[in-house]
């Protein structure tokens, strides 16, 4: 490998040393606060070193190959730097969450650090999946993020403090996803096998440049571009993959939530566009075709399952569900300059709002924990009103927290597709390119699921300004939460509100990739 290669592949030899340091610190020193050092000193060099690569790849040097296995360009080192501020953002609610959780000096000695090396290498498998071009690479990067992200489900076993209800909720969406993962990946090696078994070759350059030749193998090689989709559909909750998506969002901790709701898929999604482009499986109408009607359905069921959802989780993560059949409509436009430049400007759209949604309840129920803990809410189970993650709980929010109810309506307004937000933008992305690919059943469906997306949007903020039945103010009070979660906040809301008022600015950083 030259030193060209090496420097291409910086961020990820970032992050597998700060894994490295991480483990031996943590075998030398258990601190809470020394891991999430550690872990935000990582994520900011690998997040330098994105800019680093970047600033070499010029004229002729576009991208860098790296022994046939990863391809570092632009796209890729873009992808990889907004997933690398998201892990930063998470890193922040993870603290939060976990101080709270795990006592180290209580009689178990439950250490939370475990939980930032998993985080590590989450990362890693996500940048790696971002830069692979051979199915070797592709598999290693999908099964980083899995590993990790089994047992971050299930992390709130690991707390002293953690309720024994958020303990079982986190076993059982560990229990879930494990298994039907699982199945998914079995499903996207057998069609490996036979993507293998049609063009002779593992590598996505090797496999176009033998599409042509395969005329007597055409129905074996659809076949396993069709399970590898499947697979992939399993891990974007495309309908009808989705069933796992609302109990796992529900009863993992919040931050893996979000880890799940934006990594796990940003990093699909940027693997999908240099698949399909590499390979031009746009030319493909069948594959086109099923990605239609699991946009649609995507589009329709996830919204009109979350008018029916009273936990805020659940009702994101169907949520989360159409808006991911959004994408999918921008994707299916091809390989056209602006149908890449809709894809991204959605996904980072996409990225903002849910990782503030999802920092806003974490945040929330941070603070619910820390009265429960000092005996100020003295009832077992908690009432709808004491519980963080029921819609009651927000009931005149505005008027308790107007900051915190500020920040969460900026979130949803901007999922809603409200002007002056991000998500606006986002949205008309979308729609024009429904227009110019002429899709009009897709814009049929964005239309009849961003409505009903409005209507439980609209009514959770109705809820937030309700002055009727306000609860108590000793009983629920003020919602006060950690001075680093208001800064994440505000940096989240401020560039929800500057990439939606000034969307140029954004759109000029797409453009240059």
């Amino acid at each position: 490998m030259s030193a060209q290669e090496l420097f291409g592949i910086l961020p990820l030899l970032i992050l597998s040393a700060g894994i490295v340091i991480l483990l031996l610190q943590v075998s030398f020193w258990r601190g809470h606060l020394g891991a999430l050092a550690t872990t935000t000193i990582t994520l900011v060099l690998a997040m330098t070193s994105c800019f680093w690569v970047a600033g070499s790849l010029s004229g002729a040097t576009s991208s860098i190959q790296v022994t046939g296995l990863l391809q570092v360009d632009y796209t890729a080192l873009f992808f990889c730097l907004i997933l690398l501020l998201t892990a930063f953002a998470i890193s922040i609610m993870g603290y939060n969450y976990l101080r709270l959780r795990c006592d180290p000096k209580g009689i178990s000695g439950s250490y939370p650090e475990e939980y930032y090396i998993l985080l590590l290498l989450a990362m890693l498998g996500a940048c790696t999946l971002i830069f692979s071009s051979h199915f070797a690479t592709f598999f290693l990067g999908l099964e980083l993020i899995s590993l990790s992200l089994y047992p971050m489900l299930g992390f709130s076993l690991t707390g002293d403090l953690s309720p024994k209800r958020e303990k079982l909720q986190s076993l059982e969406s560990a229990i879930k996803y494990l298994i039907l993962s699982a199945l998914s990946t079995a499903l996207g090696l057998f069609g490996i096998a036979l993507i293998y078994s049609a063009s002779g070759a593992l590598d996505f350059v090797g496999i176009a440049s033998r599409i042509t030749e395969l005329s007597q193998t055409s129905t074996l090689f659809a076949t396993g571009v069709t399970l590898l989709l499947i697979s992939i559909a399993f891990k974007l909750s495309l309908v009808p993959f989705h069933i796992w998506t609302p109990d796992v969002y529900q009863g993992a901790p919040t931050p893996t939530t979000a880890l799940i709701a934006t990594v796990g898929k940003g990093a699909v999604i940027g693997f999908l566009l240099r698949f399909f482009n590499i390979l031009d499986l746009y030319s493909s109408q069948v594959l086109l075709d099923m990605l239609s009607i699991a946009a649609i359905a995507s589009m329709l069921v996830g919204n009109l399952l979350a008018l029916m959802q009273t936990n805020i989780k659940r009702l994101l993560a169907y949520s989360s569900i159409g808006h991911i059949g959004y994408l999918i409509v921008a994707f299916i436009i091809g390989k056209s300059t602006f149908g890449t430049e809709a894809v991204i400007y959605y996904l980072v759209a996409y990225i903002i709002t849910t990782l503030g949604s999802f920092a806003v309840i974490g945040l929330v129920a941070d603070s619910v924990e820390e009265k429960v803990l000092k005996g100020e809410y003295p009832e077992s189970p908690l009432s709808d009103v004491q519980n963080p993650y029921q819609r009651a709980f927000y009931r005149g929010l505005l008027w308790r927290s107007p900051w915190l109810a500020g920040c969460f309506a900026a979130m949803l307004l901007s999922l809603a597709g409200i002007p002056l937000t991000i998500g606006f933008i986002g949205k008309f992305y979308v729609f024009t390119a429904g227009v110019e690919g002429q899709m009009w059943v897709l814009l049929a469906g964005v239309v009849i699921g961003s409505a009903l997306g409005l209507f439980y949007y609209l009514r959770l903020l109705l809820t937030m300004v309700q002055r009727d039945n306000v609860p108590d103010i000793n009983n629920t009070g003020a919602v006060q939460i950690a001075t680093s979660g208001q800064l994440l906040l505000l940096i989240l809301t401020t560039a929800l509100l500057v990439f939606g008022i000034f969307p140029q600015i954004l759109i000029n950083w797409i453009n240059a990739l």
